[in-house]
């Protein structure tokens, strides 16, 4: 099935181009990029590059968005559940084989063509609450966990992105708010950006699965909603409202995902005038049944792109058109 994706020659040929349309022409030209309606992200483009940068804020996910899928040699790297599945095969190889059989039975009813969302969530609840459960059950302390994190990290088992950590850094300088929204462990991620960068960017908000530690520094819970992949809707932001509240003169959202179900990730927004979706497709690229899908989610999608060109093109273009004023 031949995809629906113009060529910049067919759209601009007889167009005298705005910024917006100028952009939208440098990204067609780049092999991984996929756009269904190259004229209304035109227009989302210049909406956004002529809003400048005090409207903008970020929403993304971060296993597999911000960070890398696979490594150099072609291997699944992990995701922040992930670090406690690769450390605890080191320490406790039964409690290692417990997480492996979580995977082996409900990663293929996540991916499922054969079942709907509303038919996926209890199975997903299920696996993350028994993989919080195995946590708790393990007592393991904050000294341990930034250990797992620091294991996994000189492992190579996460990666971000390339461009990542200067995409953050520029975001946290021209001070525009990143709201991670992550169905991962939050701590985890703290962590990791700490040691990535050297510090967690004052302008990130995070929405996660956070540990709760006793006064022994021993993880004693996890903080509810839960937050699984096919949840990241209004059901686990309620507590969120005084942020997006304040935040709520940022109409224009610019957001980054890598599952069908992050593409619905925007739902705290409380005034929303442009919303640009980059996803990252990780699958592969000749199932053209589910890339419809990703092309029908989200305006932007990214076949295979372990890089931030993408999103950094873009935040430098609103940046450089509010800069020149």
């Amino acid at each position: 099935m031949k995809l629906p994706i113009l060529h910049e020659n067919q759209l601009f040929r007889f167009l005298e181009l705005n910024s917006g349309e100028s952009l939208i022409r440098a990204l067609l030209k780049l092999p991984q990029v996929c756009i269904r309606n190259p004229t209304s992200v035109s227009q989302k483009l210049e909406s956004m590059i002529n809003g400048g940068k005090n409207t903008l804020q970020i929403i993304s996910d971060f296993d597999y968005t911000l960070s890398k899928i696979t490594g150099s040699n072609g291997e699944r790297l992990s995701t922040t559940h992930g670090v406690f599945d690769d450390n605890a095969k080191r320490i406790d190889p039964e409690l290692g084989k417990k997480f492996e059989d979580l995977r082996a039975k409900f990663y293929p009813i996540e991916f499922s063509p054969n079942l709907s969302i509303s038919e996926k969530i209890p199975f997903m609840e299920e696996w993350w609450r028994t993989s919080h459960e195995y946590i708790l059950q393990s007592k393991f302390t904050k000294q341990q966990v930034r250990q797992f994190v620091d294991t996994s990290r000189k492992q190579n088992r996460i990666q971000l992105r390339d461009g990542v950590p200067a995409f953050l850094l520029a975001l946290e300088c021209h001070r525009i708010p990143l709201v991670l929204f992550s169905a991962g462990i939050g701590n985890v991620i703290e962590i990791y950006l700490d040691m990535e960068l050297h510090k967690v960017p004052k302008n990130i908000h995070l929405i996660s699965n956070m540990m709760r530690f006793d006064q022994q520094d021993v993880v004693a819970s996890f903080s509810e909603p839960l937050i699984h992949t096919f949840c990241k809707n209004s059901s686990v932001i309620r507590d969120e409202h005084d942020f997006f509240h304040h935040i709520a003169n940022r109409t224009h959202v610019l957001l980054l995902g890598d599952s069908l179900g992050d593409s619905h990730m925007d739902v705290g927004v409380e005034r929303s005038e442009t919303t640009i979706k980059i996803g990252f497709y990780n699958g592969n690229t000749q199932d053209t049944n589910l890339l419809e899908h990703y092309l029908e989610g989200y305006d932007i999608v990214l076949l295979q792109d372990d890089t931030m060109t993408v999103p950094q093109m873009i935040l430098d273009e609103i940046v450089k058109e509010e800069n020149s004023d």
